[in-house]
């Protein structure tokens, strides 16, 4: 995810607006394609001259997430003197204010704030006013070019002299030292709501564009209904909590498998008898309705999470069959009758694999772990079909190699989804340190044809390592694709979502 946080971070005041002591008060407000997507209002405090950094809180605050590269975006802060707005109404004009400011292209640079100093004719009361306001706008590729850079950001150090008109004894003109920073960050993000809400799963996760919103799917606490989250831009998300089933438990370490399939978004799952659900679906994704029909035939069971794919216009379902350990698969072009289980020839493949599909171009590409039987143990392998019941030969992918930055990684899992017409496959790839101590990353290939493979990429760290905890889902909406996995967090908690 990309994330971007302006942070004005230190201050020199050189003569104050008011006689004695100048009340600041920060504001720093976002704007994507025009439309405001974050603004914040901060008391800073009482200061005279010298110079200050600005509290961990304004340092700390979330970032603004923005994925598209072709985006115009602007980040505008305004630092003024306040005395008598209280703090609601000063959020609410200075976003306001804001607004108007987003309009000039390029800053204040130049303008001086004597030129618009009618836009802050609502703070105006003794020496209230502005102190310094700027901005950096323009297209997100070149503030992503901008903050190439060791620091990751843009760093402005700049004197604001502002002398006002007309303005009343004793206030005089101000004089600001300011030094501020955009900050632009890669790196994974919490799934969240505004209000904090995260999405979390005891199991791992599914995901699934449908009508151009991504949705992704967790497994609640001890199976008791299905965790959702829904994004259309991955800068905002809706989290939820749904599904009533009764007496009726999903597995605890099994994930959901969303497809969108005839202009519906369907859920599946695994339940804690090991039988195969099909939960529930939606056409907008908001109102969700009990699957009706028939679900696949209820001889069935498996310990496996299940994968589903549309193909040929029929929604396919892979599943093991634990009474067979057999890899087998069904489909149906309704979702009423379903064509009995065939098996999908899976010689070597690990018992213990469960499989990933996706389908490009004609093409049903399949994913699952391959056991050795020596070093390395575990490697990804790949094979598919054209008609849905001829498979090609399983084949390795990367030849067995693994990410070149991790050479004794192992694959533990494999995710997959189509995105710019290339069939892309994720795996978490387990090493152990010096210590003995096991650690797990996220690794991504792709390919155009499912023979010839880019070579394994480990995603980049930011701050910290990211240790995914469970198997992770693959989904592209909007030109872009998302990875997103529970996590390993420092206290031991493994059911925090986090989206990369």
């Amino acid at each position: 995810m990309d994330s971007y946080s302006l942070v004005v971070e230190s201050f020199t005041i050189h003569d104050t607006r008011s006689a004695i002591n100048d009340t600041l008060w920060l504001n720093v407000s976002a704007f994507v394609d025009g439309d405001m997507v974050d603004s914040w209002s901060e008391r800073l405090g009482e200061f005279d001259n010298g110079t200050y950094f600005t509290p961990e809180s304004v340092r700390n605050h979330p970032p603004v997430v923005i994925n598209d590269r072709r985006s115009k975006v602007a980040f505008i802060f305004q630092l003024a003197n306040n005395e008598h707005v209280g703090p609601d109404v000063f959020n609410a004009r200075a976003a306001a204010t804001a607004d108007q400011l987003a309009g000039m292209a390029g800053g204040l640079a130049g303008i001086g704030l004597e030129v618009i100093a009618n836009l802050w004719s609502w703070l105006s009361t003794d020496c209230d006013g502005p102190i310094a306001s700027d901005q950096v706008s323009g297209p997100r590729y070149w503030i992503d070019e901008q903050t190439d850079n060791a620091a990751n950001s843009i760093q402005v150090t700049k004197n604001y002299l502002y002398h006002g008109p007309d303005l009343p004894s004793p206030c005089g003109p101000c004089n600001y030292d300011i030094v501020w920073s955009l900050q632009h960050n890669r790196t994974w993000m919490p799934v969240a709501d505004a209000a904090q809400t995260q999405l979390t799963s005891i199991a791992g996760v599914g995901a699934v564009a449908h009508n151009g919103m991504l949705h992704c799917f967790g497994v609640g606490a001890a199976g008791s209904g299905v965790t959702h989250a829904a994004t259309l831009t991955g800068a905002s998300w809706q989290v939820e909590e749904f599904g009533d089933f009764g007496d009726l438990a999903l597995a605890t370490n099994l994930a959901p498998s969303p497809v969108s399939f005839d202009d519906r978004l369907h859920l599946f799952g695994v339940a804690a008898d090991e039988t195969i659900l099909a939960l529930a679906y939606t056409t907008d994704g908001g109102g969700w309705y009990d699957e009706p029909g028939s679900p696949p035939p209820p001889e069935l069971k498996t310990k496996q999470a299940i994968a589903t794919v549309g193909f040929l216009n029929r929604l396919y379902m892979f599943a093991r069959d634990q009474a067979t350990n057999h890899l087998r698969v069904t489909s149906s072009s309704d979702l009423r009758v379903w064509a009995p289980w065939a098996d999908v020839p899976a010689g070597g493949l690990a018992p213990q694999s469960a499989v990933a599909a996706a389908a490009l171009d004609g093409t049903l590409h399949l994913f699952g772990i391959y056991d050795t039987g020596k070093k390395p143990a575990h490697v990804v392998v790949h094979t598919s079909t054209k008609d849905g019941h001829t498979w090609a030969s399983w084949d390795l992918v990367e030849a067995g190699l693994p990410p070149q930055d991790e050479p004794a990684a192992e694959p533990l899992d494999v995710t997959a989804a189509i995105y710019h017409r290339r069939v892309y496959v994720g795996a978490r790839w387990e090493t152990v340190d010096a210590g003995g101590q096991k650690q797990t990353s996220m690794g991504l290939n792709f390919s155009g044809d499912g023979e010839n493979w880019s070579g394994w990429r480990s995603f980049p760290v930011a701050n910290a390592i990211f240790q995914p905890s469970a198997p992770a889902a693959l989904a592209a909406v909007h030109n872009h694709l998302y990875t997103i996995s529970p996590r390993l967090t420092p206290d031991g908690d493994t059911t925090q979502v986090w989206a990369y």
